[in-house]
């Protein structure tokens, strides 16, 4: 009996030390849960409000008033002056971009539009200067990349790729008739049938810019490093390079004449440049260099694709601003003219329609950081970028 003395005050504290642990652990598991969920709620917040921010960019997109030119000088293209006026509750930030896609060098005019052109490729001389529109674009292109790293083979591995795409369309056609070639579901030379890969060409272009990482030496890394510059869009829809929204690098690479380039920079700061100014600004350019001749055609002053993009930042730091929870999203569209409005429609008049044709979203705010292979763009015309 006398060992047992004080086996309750064991016992007790036992129990105390047990209530102890659970509660404790309880309250561990609560506040976990708490703060998951309110993760939760704001990783929700900052989604709809990335959201929220390209359809902002969408309506700034229709409510152009100005058909005939797209610029950033433009509404649409001045995001920054709006993004500084965005009425948000104190622990949320919205940024806002609008990327002309039209600004960029499109891969898919690198492809030959017809069977006829292709074949007249393959027939010329190797040595011969281009003269053809899509080896102009071909020639821009190595131009671009080479200046962003790339293998100066770059432009005969994009013109090889195509070549093996219609050999493999159109067997027998080099070896045919001289001017013929035309097979199976090819009713005649340069004008494609609906029917599937073989029969159509253009289904043949790229659907994004990732999927011409199929071209030796076009690597992923260097296509992300060169997003700034290249895209692949609908050349049908987009067959010109836009003057006013290119950075330097694209106008260089399709204008063999510095101050020709520094001359349009200059020129579209204050406002858009319209197809007359660009006739004069091209004048000075050596007509008889075919690549000097043809940049006229490859140039314009209208876009067809714009990317919109917003970042949404819930919760940051209130005195560094950093921290909290971001997504970020992104929106491909294409603006067409509305059918049935005439030029002389009253204003106010909805001139535009959008196709939404590629959505992305993400963690990250993107658009607080520095643009990834933009950094060394200066005066690129892109909003944000460059000086």
């Amino acid at each position: 009996m006398r060992n047992e003395r004080g086996i309750a005050l064991v016992i007790t504290l036992l129990v105390v030390a047990l209530l102890t642990i659970i509660v404790v652990e309880f309250t561990y598991s609560a506040e976990v849960d708490a703060h998951m969920a309110r993760n939760a709620l704001n990783a929700l917040q900052a989604s709809v409000l990335a959201r929220s921010g390209v359809n902002l960019g969408e309506a700034f997109l229709l409510h152009d008033d100005d058909p005939q030119v797209d610029a950033y000088t433009e509404d649409w293209g001045n995001m920054d002056l709006l993004n500084s006026q965005l009425i948000l509750p104190d622990n949320m930030r919205l940024r806002v971009q609008i990327v002309d896609e039209g600004g960029k060098l499109n891969i898919n005019l690198t492809r030959p539009r017809r069977l006829l052109d292709w074949l007249a490729a393959q027939r010329a001389n190797p040595n011969s200067p281009p003269t053809l529109p899509f080896q102009f674009w071909t020639t821009a292109l190595g131009n671009l990349l080479a200046a962003r790293g790339a293998s100066p083979d770059i432009a005969d591995a994009v013109t090889q790729y195509w070549s093996q795409l219609f050999q493999i369309a159109f067997p027998g056609a080099l070896g045919g008739q001289p001017g013929l070639g035309a097979t199976p579901g090819q009713a005649a030379v340069g004008t494609p049938t609906p029917g599937g890969l073989a029969s159509n060409p253009f289904f043949w272009d790229f659907p994004s810019l990732d999927d011409a990482s199929v071209i030796p030496g076009l690597t992923p890394s260097l296509i992300e490093r060169s997003r700034a510059v290249l895209t692949a869009i609908d050349a049908n829809r987009q067959p010109q390079v836009n003057i006013n929204t290119a950075p330097a690098e694209v106008l260089s690479a399709i204008i063999p004449d510095a101050g020709v380039v520094d001359n349009i920079i200059s020129q579209r700061q204050e406002q858009g440049l319209k197809q007359s100014d660009l006739a004069q600004l091209l004048a000075g350019l050596n007509t008889k260099d075919p690549t000097a001749a043809h940049a006229r055609s490859m140039l314009g002053v209208q876009s067809a694709f714009f990317l919109i993009r917003a970042s949404a930042v819930v919760n940051p730091n209130p005195m560094t601003g950093k921290g909290g929870i971001s997504r970020s999203a992104s929106m491909l569209v294409r603006r067409d003219p509305r059918p049935g409005v005439s030029a002389n429609a009253p204003a106010g008049t909805p001139l535009w329609t959008l196709t939404q044709l590629d959505w992305q979203k993400e963690g990250g705010a993107a658009l607080f950081q520095p643009t990834p292979g933009a950094e060394d763009l200066p005066n690129s015309g892109l909003p944000g970028v460059g000086g």
